[in-house]
């Protein structure tokens, strides 16, 4: 099976590992959702860097301290930096906002990378693109519905959490033309460790067996999802890759609906799809200057 695996175009493998990245996705969050009702989320957060760390621990002593040689540790810090910011975002977000709102408005991650490549790369970004993203925001509008008394504080999390994503993606790009699967997991890790300790100590509990259970689950399937992500990419460009991370909205609106109730605003179906379709142009048109 694997070798058949490995003989399939490298779109196919792309499809793949991008497909399984949205599914556990979708897992990852309502675990969340289910551990944060009895844990604070910046504790939700530790334990998941840390349990993965644990995990990870081991793949990298059996492999042997060669594949962890790097001249970018500057470039990974600021990676793990980020990501510690937006889960501790993410996990805010999932507690505090229905679901499918959350996940909806984290879909303006590319939005956001858009915005930060011509900032911070010095990417050409061309009318059509900046159209692309104030459609977007458009979208996110008629969801958040800024200025009245329908709007929630919280919309703002999951917003903050793409804007760290879109940075964190930015430098995953480049890191992965020089670095591999396991360490950029496992510096990840490492670094992500220590950083979510500081505001975890704040809020500490001593968490329960049950939830404790939830979070190792939690960590096991981001850890699969970080692997999956990065092979995705090594494999086909962003543009590719991103599209099928739409596809844990779907999920999780109908499992958010089974298990907790929720019905998504009815604005969620038209700001979303503003938001999603902005999206998709903005990755195929990168992908085509590409």
């Amino acid at each position: 099976m694997k070798n058949w695996f490995k003989k399939q175009p490298a779109t196919v493998q792309a499809s793949f590992y991008a497909l399984s990245a949205a599914i556990l996705a979708a897992c990852f969050t309502l675990t969340i959702r289910f551990a944060t009702k009895e844990l604070h989320p910046y504790q939700a957060v530790f334990l998941r860097f840390l349990f993965g760390l644990l995990m990870i621990a081991p793949v990298v002593m059996r492999g042997g301290f060669a594949p962890l040689r790097t001249k970018r540790l500057p470039l990974l810090g600021l990676r793990g930096i980020l990501s510690a910011s937006e889960m501790c975002l993410w996990f805010l977000a999932v507690l505090y906002l229905p679901l499918a709102e959350a996940t909806t408005l984290n879909f303006t991650v590319p939005l956001f990378g858009t915005i930060l490549a011509a900032l911070i790369l010095r990417e050409t970004i061309r009318i059509h693109r900046w159209l692309a993203v104030f459609v977007g925001f458009i979208g996110v509008g008629l969801i958040i519905q800024p200025g009245t008394a329908a709007m929630q504080p919280a919309s703002l999390l999951p917003i903050a959490a793409a804007i760290c994503m879109a940075s964190a993606g930015l430098i995953t790009k480049q890191l992965v033309a020089t670095e591999s699967t396991t360490a950029l997991l496992f510096y990840l890790m490492l670094i992500t460790t220590p950083v979510s300790l500081i505001p975890a100590l704040f809020v500490w509990q001593t968490p329960s067996w049950h939830v404790l259970g939830l979070m190792v689950l939690a960590a096991a399937m981001m850890n699969v999802m970080q692997v999956c992500n990065v092979k995705a990419l090594q494999l086909a460009d962003y543009s590719f890759f991103v599209g099928f991370s739409y596809l844990r909205l779907p999920i999780i609106a109908i499992l958010a609906l089974i298990l907790f109730g929720e019905v998504p605003d009815i604005w969620i179906f038209p700001g979303g799809a503003l938001i999603i379709a902005a999206a998709v142009y903005v990755a195929l048109r990168e992908r085509k200057i590409a």
